[in-house]
């Protein structure tokens, strides 16, 4: 679930758009462009630090560099939505050749607990386009109201060198407790996002959003080389901690995280039209990262993550946690992924320490990936319902070496459908329904299923790890392995309680 909640804050961190009554206000199309032809650099003196004390709901502590973003966000915490009807959304981000970004700022942070939806980042990033909405809960969580958009046409371009050096230092009483809570190390070059996330609603109402069409690419040099993080217990629904690097992604998501409504659809789906998604690199890519280190990860679905990617297409729908759930339902998927670089994709990322690993799909990793493309529906600790996705279309194919190395050293893998896992692959395409731990179990409705994956010649796949895990019995369905693989497409469904 880290990629569900990086496409969240992609959102919510940047613009919000608010307005003061949604009845007073007529159908907003919105259109934005921004461009960036010089460079920018958040300095080593630039510095956060928080003393000891809670993060409350929604907060952040972040320290970033960005190059060209457009954003449009519609954010309620404790409170109604209170936004206009929006219409078309058309964004384009340029970051060109001239646009070098670098941080090397230090966010400190102190002992405390990390409430819902909240986060502690450290990132750099060549261009950005973002629509998000998002409902963060508390008392007023009842009164969340649905959201629209029309058509959203998206176009991210990033041309530039990135590099993140920035961490996030001492930490180890930071507790990632809220729902949603994350602690992130990051260096994108190029991406673009649309999600609708709900973190401890008791209600929300049905949201639509329409056809989506994404284009992004990144040729830069994308680099993270940061000192790594180290963070408490991970122990929030949907909680995570990551360090990683990615050239290009383009990412839609619908989420439910935390949340209690008293009948199915209290807290109800999105509706979706066509999505269709370009996605693709051609600069090198790399994460050189010294790992990081956890205390126990008890939260469902919570995770920890170092990884190297180089072009990744998302489409995703996940319940965690959360009672009253609706069904969403998405239009055809069509999604092209792309890597080609010489250079590659490499991951060094360390050693990832964590404690016991006894959430319900939590899941620890360490990978290196060339290409790829994905569509998921993830159901965790929730009442099942049957999301919809039209035909899937997924086109996915890598070309340049891709390189990991890393070791994850482990506590008890207890949780049902936990994991651990080391990887390098060049290209995949995925499609996934899977049920973990359900009060009842959805049945999905999903039509034809069509995919390709290559890794072109002379790109060699190669893996190093090794995965210690403390001695006792390992949870239902738990899975702990290392791999290496070329080219794979695969149709899953799996249910597990």
């Amino acid at each position: 679930m880290k990629r569900i909640y990086q496409i969240f804050m992609a959102g919510v961190a940047t613009a919000a758009l608010t307005a003061a009554s949604s009845e007073a206000f007529a159908q907003v199309a919105v259109d934005q462009s921004a461009t960036n032809n010089s460079a920018v650099s958040n300095l080593a003196t630039s510095a956060v630090t928080t003393g000891a004390g809670n993060l409350g709901l929604g907060g952040t502590a972040s320290i970033t560099a960005s190059g060209a973003v457009a954003s449009t966000s519609a954010t309620a915490i404790n409170q109604a939505f209170n936004t206009p009807t929006i219409g078309a959304v058309t964004q384009s981000a340029t970051n060109a050749a001239a646009g070098a970004i670098g941080n090397t700022g230090t966010l400190t942070i102190g002992t405390g607990t990390a409430g819902a939806g909240s986060s502690a980042s450290i990132g750099a990033s060549g261009s950005v386009a973002g629509l998000s909405f998002a409902g963060i809960g508390g008392t007023g969580s009842s009164t969340f109201a649905g959201q629209t958009a029309g058509a959203v046409t998206q176009t991210s371009a990033n041309s530039a060198g990135v590099t993140n050096s920035g961490s996030i230092i001492g930490g180890t009483g930071l507790i990632l407790g809220g729902n949603a809570a994350s602690a992130m190390v990051s260096g994108t070059g190029a991406s673009a996002s649309v999600s609708k996330t709900s973190i401890d609603a008791t209600a929300f109402g049905a949201s639509t959003i329409g056809v989506i069409g994404q284009t992004v690419s990144s040729s830069g040099t994308i680099g993270n080389t940061s000192t790594g993080l180290t963070v408490g217990a991970v122990s929030g629904i949907g909680a995570s901690a990551s360090v990683g690097s990615t050239g290009a992604s383009g990412s839609v998501s619908v989420a439910a995280i935390g949340g209690a409504g008293v009948a199915p659809g209290d807290i109800a789906g999105t509706t979706v039209g066509a999505v269709g998604q370009t996605i693709s690199n051609t600069g090198a890519v790399s994460n050189s990262s010294t790992g990081f280190t956890t205390g126990a990860l008890s939260g469902a679905g919570s995770s920890a993550s170092v990884g190297a990617t180089g072009s990744s297409a998302s489409v995703a729908v996940a319940s965690l946690g959360s009672a009253g759930i609706g069904a969403s339902t998405f239009g055809n998927i069509t999604q092209s992924s792309t890597n080609n670089n010489a250079t590659g994709v490499s991951n060094t990322g360390g050693t990832v320490t964590t404690g016991t690993i006894s959430g319900n799909g939590a899941g620890v990793s360490i990978s290196a990936t060339g290409g790829m493309s994905s569509a998921s529906i993830a159901s965790n600790g929730s009442n099942g319902v049957a999301n919809t996705f039209g035909t899937v279309g997924q086109t996915t194919a890598s070309t340049g070496p891709i390189t990991n190395t890393g070791t994850i050293s482990a506590g008890l893998l207890s949780g049902t459908g936990s994991s651990a896992n080391i990887s390098a692959t060049g290209a995949a395409s995925s499609f996934s329904a899977s049920s973990i731990g359900d009060t009842t179990v959805g049945t999905p409705v999903v039509g034809n299923i069509s995919q390709s994956s290559t890794n072109n010649a002379a790109s060699a796949v190669n893996n190093t790890g090794a995965i210690t895990i403390a001695a006792g019995n390992l949870g239902t369905g738990a899975s702990a392995s290392v791999s290496a693989m070329g080219a794979g497409s695969f149709a899953s469904f799996r249910s597990v309680k």
